[in-house]
């Protein structure tokens, strides 16, 4: 529960940590875990929610999130853009700070620069995953460039 302006950043990283330990945690999770995790309240807080009206917020959370996760949605297609932009970002630019600030820039854009860390993370291994194809499938990228007259 927000008590005041200053304590929603909080909630906001606690609410993305739930969540991030939660997709962490399960393979297969519904929309409703998911409204679940980010909102997070203990169970007995009937003392301080209205039950009904939290019922009512969740429908409304888990009706909007599951309209954004549909291909071709705004929501999505900004986030997906941003996503693939930061990943971008850190296979061409590195592991290093040049990097990580690429990655940062990209997910700042939709308010996801606390997951840096794990796109760096998936970074690592795209880089490993491309250095070792192009090892053993180099001279077949080669002749394949050759064969379109993309290289001579």
């Amino acid at each position: 529960l927000v008590t005041s302006p200053s304590n929603i950043g909080t909630i906001i990283s606690q609410s993305a940590k739930q969540l991030s330990d939660l997709l962490d945690r399960a393979e297969d999770v519904g929309i409703s875990e998911i409204v679940e995790s980010i909102i997070g309240l203990p169970d007995d807080v009937s003392h301080v929610v209205n039950l009904n009206t939290l019922g009512e917020k969740k429908d409304v959370m888990v009706n909007m999130l599951s309209k954004s996760l549909k291909s071709g949605d705004a929501i999505f297609t900004r986030i997906s853009r941003s996503i693939y932009g930061a990943v971008r970002g850190a296979v061409l630019g590195g592991t290093g700070s040049k990097g990580r600030q690429l990655v940062e820039m990209a997910l700042q854009r939709v308010g996801a620069a606390f997951l840096t860390d794990k796109v760096m993370e998936v970074a690592e291994v795209l880089i490993v995953v491309a250095t070792v194809s192009e090892s053993v499938h180099g001279a077949w990228y080669s002749q394949l460039l050759k064969n379109m007259s993309l290289i001579d």
